[in-house]
């Protein structure tokens, strides 16, 4: 029998542990066969195990992207993860938490496998198990799953044949209720970050908005009018619970898809 303890990483590699976080997600996109662009999908909000989780259209949604080579980015608050210090009733209603994590990964595994998931991030429902438990369920997930992952925020650079896209995307933490809120919650974070996509969750609703600026092109020596782009990333949450307490405005379920072009600098979003 062997005398070779077994023992766990040192801190310094626990720390350096490249899942924990990644500073620079760069992934090369295909295009789809016969165009000259790629597409993606931001899934957000889902809350998972949630009585009110539209589970219908989330596996849809899932479905479609897997059939159509369609690459995905999961924005945060894919489970809902309540505790009894949650807003609402949903600890004694939520699916367990163990069957919530299990699941999620069995819904993301196909595509996955097929590398099309880019990166994920985490929300503030899963963040209550880190207050809670000091347990990163999202580290968890993107570990089994073998996916980038960026924890709260992050940036991302998006090669798409002779192109490069900077994304920077956010689960976001406001609490905005009102479109025009919303829209400025974005905003805010825009003005911070200077890249061709802000991506954020978390106020449950899809606004599209793009504006034009100048720049010096330093390697062309010209000055140049450069497109960026702003979304929030919809929501999979049935009207209903504290937002239908609180008297909240229902919100479009689904998520916007971007097209990145290869052979051309543009974006075009739609829901």
């Amino acid at each position: 029998m062997s005398n070779k303890k077994i023992e766990p990483k040192n801190l310094k590699e626990q720390y350096n542990d490249k899942l924990r976080v990644t500073s620079l997600n760069r992934q090369h996109l295909e295009m789809k066969e016969g165009k000259d662009y790629s597409e993606v999908v931001f899934i957000g909000d889902v809350h998972y195990g949630s009585k009110y989780c539209n589970v219908d259209k989330f596996e849809k949604m899932l479905n479609y992207c897997l059939e159509n080579n369609i690459y995905v980015f999961c924005m945060g608050d894919m489970l809902e993860t309540s505790s009894r210090h949650s807003v609402g009733a949903g600890v004694y209603e939520q699916i367990s938490p163990q069957k919530q994590i299990e699941t999620m990964i069995d819904y993301l595994k196909p595509l996955a496998d097929k590398n099309l998931i880019l990166g994920y991030l985490s929300g503030n429902h899963e963040l209550r198990a880190m207050k809670e438990l000091g347990i990163d369920i999202s580290k968890i997930i993107c570990k089994e799953l073998k996916v980038s992952y960026l924890e709260y925020a992050g940036w991302s650079l998006f090669y798409v044949g002779n192109q490069s896209y900077s994304i920077y995307s956010i689960h976001g933490a406001s609490s905005a209720t009102l479109k025009h809120t919303k829209f400025k919650a974005i905003l805010d974070v825009a003005k911070h970050f200077e890249a061709d996509l802000i991506t954020m969750g978390h106020v449950h609703d899809i606004i599209l908005d793009s504006s034009e600026f100048q720049r010096v092109n330093k390697k062309r020596k010209i000055v140049e009018i450069r497109k960026a782009y702003v979304v929030v990333t919809g929501h999979y949450y049935n009207y209903g619970g504290y937002a239908k307490e609180k008297g909240y405005s229902p919100t479009k379920i689904g998520s916007p898809k971007v097209k990145f072009f290869g052979n051309r600098f543009d974006i075009h979003v739609s829901v």
